[in-house]
């Protein structure tokens, strides 16, 4: 049976195991990216980064664009050699040919682009990271994005982001990728410093496989944020919603933005049975929907087919182009 060679030693593997498998993954989302003008005069970018950690073997890497407002995407295949770097300082429009666009990337690997690789995630795993940025004339201020794949689903788990400033100029957005195929209510509340409802339970409204972002409707000087959803198709095993939140906070000075992804917060008991419950306590971190190639599928599938991009070899690594 073939194996699968990654770059790390197998004595450092089990050392690290643990923190490992809480980075690598054959699906990653990405909540938001932008090619467009924002506030105040910005102008965003993507900046976007594919690494294979495989040592034998090459990868087709699979990156999905999904439109702020829910109309259809695009789907374009990466090729990455092993043990390297592919690379984009504006993917949407290096990958996609997009001049003016917003919205999220989902992006993974599957076994159908991949015949030659053995079909596990382990031997598809991947590493993704992004930054997007206000390329201004006093400097290049941005923020990291990373690659997720925990989400919200509408079973009584919520997700927090605190210390958010939404005043004296500083602007928080609130944004969302929806990654099922119904309209899903977004609803948001905000705490002030000394725990008071200050924004309860505001509805936003997320289309179908599509990304939304808009202003924190209410000011503070220093406060924490509440997502949770309301899915009317939870119930659909093809259907359902997975619904990845996020927060950026705005310098008015510079325009530096700060991303935060949400932490996932759920009652255990109320949620689980008591073995179930004890778990949770151990690992907190299990909560949430993991999505996995299976329901990458399913997004992919809705999206417009753009064929295979071509790599351009810099000496930074390999640049993505169409």
């Amino acid at each position: 049976m073939k194996t699968t060679r990654l770059l790390l030693p197998a004595a450092l593997l089990i050392l690290v195991s643990l923190p490992l498998a809480a980075q690598v993954n054959d699906t990653y989302v990405i909540p938001a990216v932008a090619n467009q003008g924002g506030a105040n005069g910005t102008r965003w970018a993507t900046q976007f980064s594919l690494f294979n950690p495989q040592l034998d073997h090459d990868l087709n890497v699979s990156v999905t664009f999904i439109p702020t407002g829910g109309t259809q995407g695009f789907e374009e295949l990466v090729p990455v050699p092993a043990n390297s770097l592919a690379f984009s300082d504006n993917i949407l429009d290096d990958l996609f040919g997009l001049s003016n666009a917003g919205g999220a990337l989902l992006v993974a690997t599957f076994a159908e682009d991949n015949p030659t690789v053995p079909n596990n995630a382990l031997a598809r795993a991947f590493l993704v990271t992004t930054s997007t940025y206000n390329n201004a004339h006093s400097g290049t201020f941005g923020t990291v994005v990373p690659g997720i794949w925990t989400g919200l689903l509408d079973d009584g788990i919520t997700s927090v982001a605190q210390n958010i400033r939404n005043a004296s100029g500083w602007r928080t957005n609130i944004g969302a990728v929806n990654l099922g195929r119904c309209n899903v209510t977004l609803r948001v509340s905000a705490y002030d410093a000394d725990g008071h409802t200050i924004l309860n339970q505001a509805p936003f409204g997320l289309p179908p496989l599509g990304h939304f972002q808009d202003r924190l409707p209410v000011d503070t000087e220093a406060a924490s944020v509440e997502f949770y959803i309301v899915d009317p198709c939870k119930n659909s095993n093809e259907n359902y919603a997975v619904v990845f939140p996020y927060t950026s906070t705005i310098d008015p000075q510079s325009g530096d933005p700060s991303y935060q992804s949400p932490a996932l917060l759920a009652s255990a008991s109320s949620l689980f049975s008591k073995a179930q419950s004890a778990s949770l306590q151990n690992d907190p971190t299990s909560i949430g929907k993991k999505i996995d190639s299976a329901y990458a599928r399913g997004v992919r599938a809705q999206a417009e087919r753009l064929g295979t991009a071509r790599l351009t070899r810099e000496t930074k690594g390999y640049r993505i182009t169409q």
